[in-house]
């Protein structure tokens, strides 16, 4: 492969396969060999609502999405990327060095993930079903049996695992548009609760669309401000395209290479006092949140949960200017959500 070009693994695989694990198992094992690499969630790219057109619609917005993205990484010159998540079982996926690894195991096995991740045992048919449509895609590797690490190992050897060159890149201005940016410090809840926003305005039929900024960072060597930024461009393009009017953008701090995507924005963040973010980092712990990759907090012992908190309660403490501050202190998710709805609204 030429040194200049960025080579594309995607895992995927019938739900409780675990293919996000082994993607950001991956991801973990290159960037700690010193690789240039990049993880992508392919669920992150298609966050726009009210759904349109159904399932067909949703994964062509994702795939158009992620050629979009990729095209930044590459221009970066990330060597490889990582990709995790469900393909169209009956398009495929139509990609230049991509590498398609759909894991399976048998059924008994993957009885026990799924019901081992809290998925609900009536669901089960319609998983064997699903399983047998990714039975039928290339790319085959049983993982019966193992465990994540195990399945990193087997995969690792089809990555490049390489330092790259980081390359000039251009991140163009966003046309005009409704973008309201959620932020705030560590575990002050703003994904929670902007989620929860988004989801009342689908149901009251505003077409919005969501992007959670750590979710397009998994980047090394990063954090890379310029790389983020760009892969927010490259979706704002792609969700306008698919109908949307607003955009949601949740993240810890607005850099100033993302305050220039676009000529003008709100700023709301979320503010809290010391004893609620202790709290949040414990609720968080416990797993009271969903489940995303890179989450530092979930199952993390008692000493790391106290590490976290004072770095949160220190971010809170810096206080970076916002047109709307909300004191969410005491307040449940969902009435910060309500109060993000009253502002996000056209």
């Amino acid at each position: 492969m030429d040194a200049n070009s960025t080579s594309v693994l995607w895992v995927t695989g019938a739900p409780g396969t675990g293919k996000s694990t082994t993607g950001w198992g991956l991801f973990r094992r290159i960037a700690e060999q010193g690789g240039s690499v990049a993880y992508v969630d392919i669920d992150q790219l298609g966050l726009i609502g009210p759904p349109p057109g159904g399932g067909d619609a949703s994964h062509a917005i994702k795939a158009a999405n992620l050629a979009r993205v990729l095209d930044r990484l590459r221009q970066r010159g990330v060597r490889q990327v990582i990709v995790s998540g469900i393909v169209d079982t009956a398009r495929g996926v139509e990609l230049d060095d991509l590498t398609l690894v759909c894991l399976r195991c048998d059924r008994e096995d993957l009885r026990r993930r799924f019901l081992g991740r809290g998925s609900p045992e009536s669901l089960l048919d319609k998983l064997f079903e699903l399983a047998e449509q990714f039975d039928r895609l290339p790319g085959q590797l049983d993982t019966t049996g193992q465990d994540s690490s195990e399945t990193v190992s087997a995969l690792l050897p089809h990555c490049v695992v390489a330092p790259g060159a980081v390359r000039p890149l251009t991140v163009p201005q966003a046309p005009p548009a409704r973008v309201v940016v959620v932020s705030g410090a560590t575990a002050v809840g703003k994904s929670t609760a902007a989620w929860g926003a988004l989801q009342t305005l689908w149901d009251e039929g505003f077409p919005t669309a969501y992007i959670d900024t750590a979710q397009l960072g998994f980047v090394h060597p990063g954090p890379d401000p310029e790389l983020a930024a760009a892969a927010v461009a490259a979706l704002w393009e792609g969700y306008r395209e698919a109908g949307a009017e607003s955009l949601i953008i949740v993240t810890r701090e607005l850099t100033p290479e993302l305050r220039g995507v676009f000529g003008e924005l709100t700023t709301i963040r979320l503010d809290a006092h010391a004893q609620t973010l202790a709290e949040r980092v414990r609720r968080r712990a416990r797993g009271e949140s969903a489940l995303l990759a890179g989450d530092e907090l979930r199952g993390a012992s008692v000493a790391v949960q106290d590490e976290v908190t004072a770095r949160a309660v220190a971010e809170a403490e810096q206080r970076p200017g916002a047109d709307v501050v909300l004191d969410t202190s005491g307040h449940t998710a969902s009435e910060t959500a309500a109060e993000l709805v009253r502002l996000c609204c056209p």
